[in-house]
């Protein structure tokens, strides 16, 4: 994929990672509430377990749909020709050649264009900028 290839896509992954971010952020705090439930209802101590265990099947329902729809938003973008590198950050990849070697070009949520690119092995940290 080439640069303007890339830079034109933005316009469709932006809301793409956006809602992964989103996604992924409600999946975090859902997974804390599901293991304090589960905690407290693994110690006892009064707590009233069929109020728990009902909580527990709630929280595990939404797990679910939310993972399903982490799961389709990340095909999606998949679909486009980019492969997402951190989800918190929002960073994303597209392959593509330079002198005849695969590379990434390199972008992240809040940077306008894309304006960098790293050899495979090199990774975020091996990030340059384009010409």
């Amino acid at each position: 994929m080439t640069v303007e290839e890339a830079n034109q896509l933005l316009e469709q992954a932006l809301p793409l990672v956006q809602r992964l971010q989103r996604l992924h952020e409600t999946i975090l705090h859902t997974n804390q509430q599901l293991d304090g439930h589960v905690q407290k209802l693994s110690v006892g101590n009064g707590y009233p377990i069929e109020e728990l265990r009902g909580r527990i099947e709630e929280l595990t329902a939404t797990q679910g749909k939310l993972l399903e729809e982490f799961q389709t938003a990340l095909q999606q973008l998949e679909d486009l020709g980019c492969v997402l590198k951190d989800v918190s950050t929002g960073l994303i990849d597209f392959y593509s050649l330079r002198d005849g070697e695969v590379v990434c070009l390199c972008w992240r949520v809040g940077e306008e264009r894309i304006g960098f690119w790293h050899r495979m092995e090199d990774g975020f940290a091996g990030r340059q900028p384009l010409p």
